[in-house]
């Protein structure tokens, strides 16, 4: 239904050219491709006010907290074997891409469960050390430390919330770095994880 005169003729232009833009914006953000997407949220943050970045993370979280909001990867098989050597399947990196949004956006708490749960999958693996399964697994070492420094910051901000709830999901993923020190152990590998493994060590929480 048309707008009274009235109000068409109280909207001042800059309004109206605010609409206007704010729909070619959503037009640009349904339909860029993810690269060129990725590209214009960086340079965005790069050249704004540190609070710019501050509001895009908690923007971020509450869409990764929201229901049916970037749900985790079903469970599927993360490795297969191509031989007689372990090879990572396209699940493990969709599993991974979970984590890392999850770390990336100040929930390393979080994604502590996720990365717990790939580290589980792994017992029972035997690979070579410069074979695709290790590549993999100095990708999730980092990955792991990149989320306990995520957690710290979120734990000295204060938005980690129960103490204790927190301190569990830490002690779930120092228990799944323990068992897999063991696992490997049992077969002489080398354990995959020991940047990860040292730096949870040394952190006193």
């Amino acid at each position: 239904m048309p707008a009274p005169a009235s109000d068409a003729f109280h909207r001042s232009p800059d309004s109206r050219s605010l609409n206007h833009v704010n729909l070619m914006v959503d037009s640009f953000i349904a339909n860029a491709r993810v690269d060129d997407l990725r590209a214009t949220v960086r340079i965005l943050l790069a050249s704004m006010p540190p609070s710019t970045a501050q509001a895009f993370t908690k923007a971020a979280r509450s869409r990764l907290t929201s229901a049916n909001a970037s749900p985790l990867p079903r469970p599927q098989i993360l490795f297969y074997y191509d031989g007689a050597e372990p090879a990572p399947s396209s699940g493990l990196y969709d599993i991974l891409a979970h984590a890392r949004a999850l770390y990336g956006a100040g929930m390393g708490l979080t994604s502590f469960g996720v990365l717990a749960t790939v580290i589980r999958t792994s017992f029972g693996l035997r690979w070579t050390p410069f074979g695709a399964a290790a590549e993999a697994f100095a990708l999730i070492d980092g990955d792991i430390c990149q989320a306990i420094q995520s957690s710290k910051e979120e734990i000295d901000s204060g938005r980690a919330g129960d103490l204790e709830s927190a301190r569990a999901k830490v002690a779930d993923l120092r228990a799944a770095l323990k068992e897999s020190a063991d696992a490997v152990s049992r077969w002489g590998g080398d354990f995959p994880f020991e940047r990860a493994a040292a730096t949870l060590d040394v952190w006193k929480f």
